[in-house]
């Protein structure tokens, strides 16, 4: 089976990507995003260490990766662990 074909039987999550490292978060189960506490409709993601990131972003701002059950349940995927879904 080739990595594409792997990659396409992984289920899809909504979630952030850190511009500094490149992790990407997912908004269920990532203990690095939570609703703001300055702006309505914010959330505020915290990146993972070793990385400093800290910024707030809004809900359309969430783009659609295609993970495995493990990298979700952990919360974060690191990079080459997950796919952008394209025409998103």
């Amino acid at each position: 089976m080739s990595d594409r074909a792997i990659i396409l039987e992984m289920a899809i999550h909504m979630g952030i990507m850190c511009e500094t490292c490149g992790k990407v978060h997912f908004i269920g189960t990532s203990p690095g995003i939570e609703l703001s506490r300055k702006d309505k409709g914010m959330y505020q993601f915290t990146c993972k260490r070793p990385c400093p990131a800290v910024r707030e972003f809004r809900k359309d701002e969430m783009r659609p990766y295609r993970a495995s059950d493990y990298v979700f349940k952990r919360g974060y995927a690191d990079v080459g662990e997950y796919a952008l879904v394209q025409g998103s």
